[in-house]
């Protein structure tokens, strides 16, 4: 579902939503989307996969990058209360992002999940505490990119992954401009 709210954030400031959509209407799915991943966040911060308290970095990463980046597209478009809200809610996740690591394989599509949420998180909160946490991941990805250019998944190369850790990516260079990307 927050994968939902971030669709729907993009949709609405692109105007894109049909016609017989009221935006409004938009706005009020999304609330509750925020509201009931704060339900599903466990003490550490972590959310889970498939096994009761797994502590899943992939998915803690992947719903912090969705939560943010519609909180980002809908600054504009909900109040400064809902705004402040909308951040509370996903610190947990940035906290947990940053005390842990995902040490069961080099998958570079989890990795830059991470490292784009880290860097969304410094963008809209100016906190400059994920930053050496982003570095670190920044440089295991590259580290791990091989000389053809893909990036590394698990043990090797992966078309479908990829295109994943290149959209996360591509989005982690819009907002730094980073020329090693």
């Amino acid at each position: 579902f927050q994968g939902a709210a971030n669709g729907f954030a993009r949709l609405l400031v692109s105007n894109l939503l049909p016609n017989h959509i009221n935006s409004q209407c938009i706005l009020e799915l999304i609330d509750p989307i925020f509201r009931g991943t704060s339900n599903l966040i466990r003490r550490d911060g972590s959310l889970e996969e498939a096994f009761p308290n797994e502590g899943s970095f992939c998915v803690t990463a992947l719903v912090a990058y969705d939560l943010l980046t519609a909180t980002s597209l809908l600054k504009k478009k909900i109040t400064k209360e809902k705004y402040d809200k909308y951040i509370i809610i996903v610190k947990p996740l940035i906290e947990y992002l940053k005390s842990k690591d995902e040490n069961h394989g080099i998958i570079s599509n989890h990795l830059a999940t991470a490292a784009c949420a880290l860097m969304k998180w410094n963008k809209l909160t100016q906190d400059s505490s994920v930053l050496k946490k982003y570095k670190k991941i920044f440089n295991r990805i590259l580290s791990h990119q091989s000389t053809e250019g893909w990036y590394q998944e698990y043990e090797g190369a992966d078309p479908g992954y990829q295109s994943l850790c290149t959209y996360y990516l591509a989005d982690l260079y819009q907002m730094t401009k980073d020329q090693h990307l």
